[in-house]
């Protein structure tokens, strides 16, 4: 599945499962988070961690907002910010994979 599939495929769940979705994409950030620790102290690491925390801080405010129903911003904006996030940074195999991860757990029922 490449991003624009995953793009499509995000953009057609209901909120709640924008939620789910949401919240194992960035717990699964915590693992790539976990790897960059292993290693000793660099400026990739320093860098790594820097945008592995705006890559969550961009999630849980997407997330606060779906709940609420209210301050986010659009689905496509945050897949956009997102995926530039990640660039800026180093991240996109990182986003990619925790992406494809949270795409492979769990049942997505588009009509709950």
């Amino acid at each position: 599945m490449d991003n624009d599939d995953l793009r499509n495929w995000y953009l057609a769940l209901t909120d709640s499962n924008k939620l789910i979705f949401l919240a194992l994409v960035s717990s699964h950030l915590t693992i790539h988070g976990r790897e960059f620790g292993l290693h000793p102290p660099s400026e990739q690491q320093s860098r790594g961690f820097k945008g592995l925390n705006e890559l969550q801080h961009q999630i849980s405010g997407h997330i606060i907002g779906l709940g609420s129903g209210d301050g986010r911003y659009s689905d496509e904006d945050l897949w956009q910010i997102l995926a530039e996030t990640a660039a800026a940074y180093g991240l996109r195999p990182h986003l990619r994979d925790s992406l494809k991860f949270a795409r492979s757990r769990g049942r997505w029922n588009k009509s709950t």
